[in-house]
């Protein structure tokens, strides 16, 4: 079965952006993943998605399986998407450092890791694009958000760190800016840093 040309069908739909199908080894569908906009219920959406998918390819997909998120207009706040940090842990090797996180959303964990050269300054960066990365693959997307910066400085006594996220999404850019307080440790602050800006304009809903 030709998952890609059913994930640019689905794009054809009002107000979707773009599709990705997760099928299993016998080729069923498991998950359904939908980047929208904003102009429609994701109820209505939903419907359609499994219209297309019965009516035009004769497959029958549960609507537990379809996962729809939302990209805000104007990037305000939706109060039902807020992933929250759940661990960052780094592993140094002898020239290397992996840094993974895991986010928590709805009950669900999800990961994300990387790795790169052994510095300090390295490992804030390393630790933003594994927080990144796990985003990612709470909504079901890759290669959507690029990190472009960190930077810490003191503010009313304490260390804060800034991270500038891109957000990439139907041909358009967004750049996003997020901060948070130094608390425990700064590799941690960064990743908060991250999600406070990806928290503003992102909504998810299943």
């Amino acid at each position: 079965m030709d998952f890609k040309e059913i994930q640019d069908y689905l794009t054809n739909l009002k107000s979707v952006i773009s599709g990705k199908i997760v099928a299993g080894q016998d080729d069923e569908i498991e998950e359904v993943h939908i980047l929208a906009d904003s102009s429609r219920n994701t109820k209505q959406i939903c419907r359609d998605v499994q219209s297309v998918l019965i009516s035009k390819y004769d497959i029958n997909v549960d609507y537990k399986k379809i996962s729809i998120a939302q990209i805000s207009d104007n990037l305000t706040i939706d109060n039902n998407f807020r992933l929250k940090l759940k661990s960052v842990k780094a592993e140094n090797n002898l020239k290397t450092t992996t840094v993974k996180v895991d986010l928590e959303l709805d009950d669900k964990i999800y990961n994300g890791e990387s790795t790169g050269v052994k510095t300090d300054r390295n490992t804030l960066r390393l630790s933003a694009e594994a927080g990144l990365k796990a985003v990612e693959n709470s909504i079901g997307f890759d290669n959507c958000l690029l990190l472009e910066d960190i930077e810490s400085r003191q503010l009313a006594g304490k260390e804060v760190v800034t991270s500038a996220v891109t957000f990439v999404y139907g041909g358009a850019e967004v750049l996003l800016c997020g901060s948070a307080f130094v608390e425990h440790s700064k590799p941690e602050a960064v990743v908060k840093a991250t999600l406070n800006a990806i928290n503003r304009s992102v909504a998810k809903s299943r």
